[in-house]
């Protein structure tokens, strides 16, 4: 036996390693295997060298580390879970809900203010005095966000319903209905 060549035993303990992960290595062409059961000591020495310096390039370089992909895996399941209770505790609501509501609301203000002109004109025809006229249309206007302030707007719990949308689908009040030409300003 020339001394360039070992035993399994000599080179698991140098390289700090089981004679079996030795062989799984010397497999995977790592270690160049001299000949039955004996390595050839130098070739062994850098073949794992190389190894680990490809292992630690790797890991600089961004290469997936399947320990840490796990790990965000599982903490991203983590904050899945957590915001599904919070949403059916009700203290999380869907961004494509709010925006539905708010879709909702800013078409009932708009459809309300954009009917005051009919609705007052003949009112403001009546009125003596610009002052008169301008306490008018201020008095409906309040009337007016008085009634928005408190929309009755509901969350759907299935954002792909499109009841938030258009209040007449959920009951509620029409945006072209007659509603806003009848009221207490028609005195």
């Amino acid at each position: 036996m020339s001394s360039a060549t070992q035993p399994i035993g000599v080179i698991a303990r140098l390289l700090d390693l089981s004679e079996r992960r030795v062989q799984q290595l010397s497999r995977e062409g790592v270690i160049p295997k001299a000949e039955r059961g004996q390595y050839d000591l130098i070739s062994s020495v850098r073949g794992y060298v190389r190894y680990l310096r490809d292992l630690a390039l790797k890991a600089q370089s961004g290469a997936p580390d399947y320990a840490a992909e796990r790990a965000r895996f599982i903490r991203a399941r983590a904050e899945l879970a957590e915001m599904e209770a919070e949403e059916k505790r009700r203290s999380l609501i869907a961004a494509e809900q709010i925006e539905a509501a708010w879709i909702a609301i800013l078409a009932l203000v708009r459809t309300r203010m954009l009917a005051l002109p009919d609705r007052l004109a003949p009112q403001a025809f009546e009125q003596s005095t610009v002052g008169d006229t301008r306490n008018l249309i201020r008095a409906a206007i309040r009337e007016v966000l008085d009634d928005l302030a408190q929309p009755n707007i509901e969350f759907e719990t299935n954002p792909e319903i499109d009841g938030l949308a258009d209040p007449e689908a959920d009951g509620g009040e029409g945006l072209g209905g007659s509603e806003p030409t009848a009221g207490s300003d028609d005195q």
